[in-house]
């Protein structure tokens, strides 16, 4: 079996994890400006509990078509990737293999790279294991705006108030729990403070991540503030039960949801 190709030797790379409608994609886009940096659209490799190379993980890779549209944006048929898929004995392997195809169909050598799915942070142990020098984003929002966002559905639905809660809780206990074993790995941004201020959030990200010094690409016009879309979404009774779930957690990011 081929060995997975080489990281450039300046790698770090970053895995930017949390709970989904929490502004991931808004940080990796600005994230994407800096020169010779590569993000694939999600990946969801770390995401799925059964073992690498069994049914129940190739299987959702290799059928849902969320997953192939995404391959398809980063340039990835699906024959190709069946080979990657086949040629990597972990799920590092796989990632390596799917930026490594990304930098060649760019012509770059020398590139830095990031990963930028949510759901991964169910894999976080095993990212830690495979990347030693790994650094992770926490991207952490309202949970009444999460659960409103994810009723609303514009992107996915969650109906259900406890199940849509439980993406919050179950992302954030994660990260708390790894806190000691991260240390200085890990950064914990608010959605709220990045658009409010995205020019000084990056620059944060930036020497956090090292994937680039080029600051002056943002401006203040590159987000828009929270606009607290739980209190058209949610009832009052959807409200209590957020704040019954999420208040205890929440209040350790600064979030009052009385």
């Amino acid at each position: 079996m081929p060995s997975p190709p080489p990281l450039p030797a300046r790698s770090e790379p970053l895995f930017i994890l949390g709970c989904v409608r929490s502004g991931t994609t808004l940080v990796r886009d600005l994230l994407r400006r800096q020169p010779n940096v590569i993000c694939p659209e999600e990946t969801h490799y770390f995401r799925y509990g059964e073992p690498f190379r069994t049914g129940g993980h190739s299987h959702p890779l290799l059928n849902s078509p969320t997953l192939l549209k995404h391959r398809e944006i980063d340039g990835i048929p699906p024959e190709a990737f069946r080979k990657m898929l086949m040629q990597s004995r972990t799920r590092g392997e796989l990632l390596c293999r799917h930026v490594h195809h990304m930098a060649g169909a760019r012509g770059l050598d020398d590139y830095r790279w990031f990963d930028k799915t949510p759901q991964n942070v169910y894999g976080l142990p095993l990212i830690l294991a495979e990347f030693p020098k790994a650094r992770i984003l926490h991207l952490v929002r309202n949970p009444l705006n999460v659960v409103a966002s994810l009723k609303l559905g514009k992107v996915m639905k969650v109906t259900d108030i406890h199940g849509a809660c439980n993406y919050w809780i179950e992302a954030v206990t994660i990260i708390r729990q790894m806190r000691a074993r991260l240390n200085d790995r890990l950064l914990e941004l608010r959605y709220e403070d990045v658009t409010a201020d995205p020019v000084a959030s990056m620059r944060t990200l930036l020497a956090f991540s090292g994937l680039g010094t080029q600051e002056g690409v943002y401006s203040a016009r590159d987000a828009h503030e929270e606009r607290n879309q739980y209190l058209d979404i949610l009832s009052q009774e959807e409200r209590a039960k957020v704040a019954q779930r999420c208040a205890a957690l929440a209040a350790d990011y600064g979030y009052d949801l009385r």
